[in-house]
């Protein structure tokens, strides 16, 4: 799966492209290994991650974006760009 996806300071995001993400993971994850990449490794690409551990591992919590987001920050260094982190705290119940 190739996502195009640019990360402004205002979000550009729609949410198909985070449904058809996770729809990909769902499917792939069982039967082998997942890896995600952006330009910097620092905010798609862990973004991505972040919710793929929240709606599907369930290895995050999933309540907000913002329970999600510490609890990654605890393991794994994170600097999300206005952008997509406006965009995922805005639309995190709507992501499945």
């Amino acid at each position: 799966l190739y996502l195009n996806m640019i990360d402004p300071p205002v979000p550009l995001f729609q949410i198909e492209s985070f449904q058809i993400a996770l729809e990909f993971a769902r499917v792939h994850i069982p039967k082998r290994p997942l890896y995600i990449h952006c330009n910097k490794g620092q905010s798609r690409a862990p973004s991505l991650t972040l919710l793929i551990m929240a709606k599907i591992l369930k290895i995050l919590p999933n309540d907000s974006y913002m329970e999600a987001r510490t609890a990654f920050e605890m393991n794994y260094p994170y600097m999300p760009g206005n952008g997509i982190e406006t965009f995922l705290s805005a639309n995190w119940t709507k992501l499945n």
